[in-house]
């Protein structure tokens, strides 16, 4: 597996991204993921990855500089069948190593607190639950997490 930085309007990234946004209509449907849409915006992504398999994109990842100055883990996605292959520790790992090459030593995100195998999964790469932040506060639908990325 490689992974490579590309920019946002990457073709892959844009299919992934396309099925990522598949699965939480399926999830939650289209009024509600469309509420959520603006915080999704790829023009906003400071830093975009794609992972490849045999040259296929099987997954992505992204981050944002949000404008309270917090670096925001976004558009984290696998597809099903690369699921538990250490595809999403990678990414992530990507992210994370981008975001402390800004200069930050934190990052955040945010999930729905319905998605106990992302919940679990970011639990495991050292994420905190804090109170949920910005237009987050009182969205009972999410769960915010920070982690501390001075320690790995």
């Amino acid at each position: 597996m490689t992974i490579k930085k590309v920019p946002t309007n990457h073709p892959d990234l844009l299919s992934l991204v396309d099925e990522l946004n598949q699965f939480f209509v399926a999830e939650w449907g289209e009024d509600t993921t469309l509420s959520y849409a603006n915080h999704h915006n790829l023009d906003d992504m400071h830093s975009a990855f794609v992972a490849y398999e045999n040259n296929v994109a099987i997954g992505c990842a992204c981050w944002k500089l949000r404008s309270d100055n917090l670096p925001e883990v976004k558009r984290m996605y696998v597809k099903s069948d690369y699921r538990g292959a250490n595809v999403s520790e990678q990414l992530l790992e990507e992210i994370e190593t981008d975001i402390k090459k800004t200069g930050f030593d934190f990052s955040v995100l945010e999930t729905g607190s319905d998605m106990t195998q992302a919940i679990r999964f970011y639990e495991k790469q050292g994420y905190k639950i804090v109170p949920n932040f910005a237009e987050f506060i009182g969205d009972t639908l999410c769960v915010c997490f920070k982690k501390d990325l001075t320690k790995n």
